[in-house]
């Protein structure tokens, strides 16, 4: 996975070269979307300091929940500066599972949390580069991550129960996953895909105690991200840039989900709907890029709604509130949704 290189902390790059080594190459992107040039330009303006200090309200619908954090965690939290967006890079999000209000974004620089009232604070003391990450849908309290600590190296396979104030790593020492999933079905699966330490998709079905590599036939190339399927523990996706793969066992064989090649997918979220699966990405369409909805599985998709702006790369629906979503684009600012992506203000 073509991420920014781990070792630049100090400043932020401009929007092109942070797609280029964040998400995509620029060439791909350049032949997916006609007219990229004024396209792309249109996306790539980082955010003024002006439109950093007007930021959209908290939006109150969704405000009514006390924090479900347990007050025995002392959790340090630090206020983070107006222009975060500025000084790092997203690479994960998660919702509370407990209150909708609150998300969580892993970073380049530490894990930050978006509060109730709309404010921003660094999460504990730890500021690791935390390239692989997501958040037990069951625990409002766990986080697993992966990464580099910032003094170097990998962070192998870690486990948070205090949101983020101590980790333990319980596996994988010296491996650096940047795609990382775990099942909402079943917490104890895990599906990682390393960048460094290790080679190729891996697997876990006890709680990221163990691993396995399965087969991966048919999987074309790395993925940006994996998705599990809510339903079904051995049904998961991988957004590449050759398109939208499915593995309906474990991870051994896969298929290309059809049309996308031509659209692929880079954000993706599953939200469970019945015995059904309803899937919505950021397609890179070339006559109308953005925000879709399926509900056959990727063989047809409908447009959402207005309000986000640039490449969405991360998108995230709250657990305990299927009408809430969440999502952040190229130059990190977040946007949230209160009717299932109908319409969407910015947060950030």
């Amino acid at each position: 996975m073509n991420k920014l290189n781990s070792n630049n902390r100090t400043s932020k790059k401009s929007g092109t070269s942070r797609i280029l080594n964040y998400a995509l190459p620029i060439a791909f992107f350049t032949t997916l979307v006609a007219g990229t040039g004024i396209w792309f330009a249109r996306f790539n303006q980082v955010p003024a300091n002006n439109q950093v200090a007007s930021l959209v309200q908290p939006l109150t619908a969704v405000n009514q929940k006390k924090p479900v954090a347990d007050a025995s965690l002392a959790l340090t939290l630090t206020p983070a500066a107006k222009n975060w967006q500025e000084t790092t890079h997203v690479h994960g999000l998660a919702v509370n599972s407990n209150n909708p209000a609150i998300a969580y974004m892993a970073t380049h620089h530490g894990l930050l949390q978006r509060s109730e009232n709309g404010q921003w604070f660094w999460m504990g003391k730890e500021r690791a580069d935390y390239m692989g990450f997501t958040a037990d849908p069951t625990s409002p309290n766990r986080f697993y991550s992966s990464g580099h600590p910032p003094t170097g190296g990998n962070l192998g396979f870690q486990i948070s129960n205090t949101q983020g104030e101590k980790w333990q790593q319980i596996s994988m020492p010296g491996v650096d996953f940047h795609s990382l999933a775990i099942a909402p079905s079943n917490p104890q699966v895990f599906y990682g895909y390393p960048a460094s330490g290790a080679q190729g998709l891996r697997t876990s079905t006890d709680g990221g105690k163990t691993w396995t590599q399965p087969r991966i036939v048919g999987l074309k190339d790395a993925p940006f991200s994996l998705v599990v399927d809510p339903n079904n523990p051995v049904i998961v996706f991988a957004t590449t840039r050759t398109g939208l793969y499915k593995s309906t066992d474990s991870g051994n064989n896969w298929t290309l989900v059809p049309n996308t090649q031509d659209a692929p997918v880079v954000a993706l979220a599953l939200l469970k709907e019945g015995n059904s699966t309803v899937m919505y990405g950021y397609r890179f369409l070339k006559s109308a890029p953005g925000l879709y909805r399926s509900k056959d599985n990727g063989m047809t998709w409908d447009k959402l709604g207005n309000g986000t702006n640039g490449v969405i790369l991360q998108l995230a629906i709250a657990p305990s509130n299927s009408q809430i979503f969440y999502a952040v684009n190229e130059n990190n600012a977040v946007f949230q949704s209160q009717d299932s992506g109908k319409t969407w203000q910015q947060t950030s």
